[in-house]
């Protein structure tokens, strides 16, 4: 049973390291924070790392309207290709897992 869903990702570079803060949400509406960390520049590598690994997990599931953003430069920016591939590959993690 999913009992969190994944509402936003934040991506940023930090120390060399691609970190990944996900904001989830309980079915009791609490807003939870998780840091994901790849070693890594690679932001499309990381995103779909990120994904496998929340796909395996079994208790997270996609919100309608997940948000992806980048910090580049102090800003952030939703970036509509890193969330498709984020979500193909969460999609890819749970039918392997099948």
């Amino acid at each position: 049973m999913r009992s969190l869903t994944l509402e936003q990702i934040f991506l940023r570079l930090r120390g060399g390291a691609l970190e990944l803060l996900l904001v989830l949400e309980t079915l009791a509406g609490a807003r939870l924070r998780e840091t994901l960390s790849f070693p890594t520049r690679n932001e499309l590598e990381a995103v779909r790392r990120a994904a496998a690994h929340l796909a395996r997990r079994g208790d997270v599931e996609l919100a309608s309207r997940l948000r992806l953003r980048v910090e580049r430069s102090g800003t952030l920016r939703d970036e509509p290709s890193l969330r498709r591939e984020f979500i193909n590959a969460f999609e890819s993690g749970l039918k392997d897992d099948a």
